[in-house]
């Protein structure tokens, strides 16, 4: 039994500010391992990893991404490509401009989740001129840099980012057929109790109310007392 990789998940951060610190090359090679074992279309893996570590390098491809100076301090960018072609010999038009890019983003989460794991910080970076990050990195014209992930180590935790509530985004069987309560729907019962804590104690203090109540002797009639006096005297 596996743990929860929820908490990993909502521990992940987009890095802004890195530390120049080294990060060694077992932990990349691990990152890129995460971003070898993600799902793709068909198991076709139509993905190829770039590893540029040289100050030089990072700093084209940080002028390359639209003057995001901040991560030619990260110790490794590393630029994802896809194979277009093999997504089209496999699947057509719908291969080369969908499924590839959905390969390639589903092994950049898993990277960014595996260098969360590792006590690094990752940035995802999607803006950047494709023929100047294909001239600096020597990718040919059939392959299309997808994206550029920043792995190194963060000089600071940013702040958790506001997520939208799961209501907002949940439909069930239709568009726009709501869910009222989605926790009591996915049975989430913590968060029904938590939801609902103060219901749950005034039915409690109601209930020990009752109980009490109950449990107390009831005070007797005036009627009670005088056959029970007259009974003591008849004994006597």
């Amino acid at each position: 039994m596996h743990e929860d990789i929820l908490d990993l998940i909502k521990e992940r951060r987009t890095t802004e500010d890195f530390l120049p610190k080294y990060v060694d090359w077992d932990k990349v090679s691990k990152i890129i391992d995460a971003g070898r074992h993600a799902p793709s279309s068909g198991n076709i893996q139509n993905w190829k990893f770039v590893v540029v570590q040289s100050p030089d390098r990072k700093r084209e491809l940080a002028e390359a991404a639209f003057g995001q100076h901040k991560i030619t301090l990260a110790s490794a960018l590393v630029v994802v490509c896809g194979e277009e072609e093999k997504g089209e010999r496999y699947y057509g038009l719908r291969g080369a401009r969908l499924y590839t890019v959905q390969n390639c983003a589903a092994a950049v989460q898993n990277m960014l989740l595996e260098a969360t794991s590792l006590g690094l910080g990752s940035k995802w970076v999607g803006a950047f001129d494709e023929d100047k990050v294909r001239e600096i990195c020597g990718i040919p014209a059939e392959v299309r840099p997808q994206a550029i992930v920043a792995v190194g180590f963060a000089k600071s935790d940013p702040p958790k980012p506001p997520k939208y509530p799961m209501e907002s985004l949940i439909y069930l069987e239709k568009w726009r057929s709501k869910i009222r309560n989605v926790n009591r729907y996915l049975k989430n019962h913590a968060a029904i109790f938590k939801g609902n804590v103060d219901e749950v104690k005034h039915l409690m203090n109601k209930t020990v109310s009752q109980v009490k109540k109950k449990a107390a002797p009831k005070s007797k009639s005036i009627t009670e007392k005088l056959r029970e006096r007259l009974k003591a005297r008849k004994k006597k």
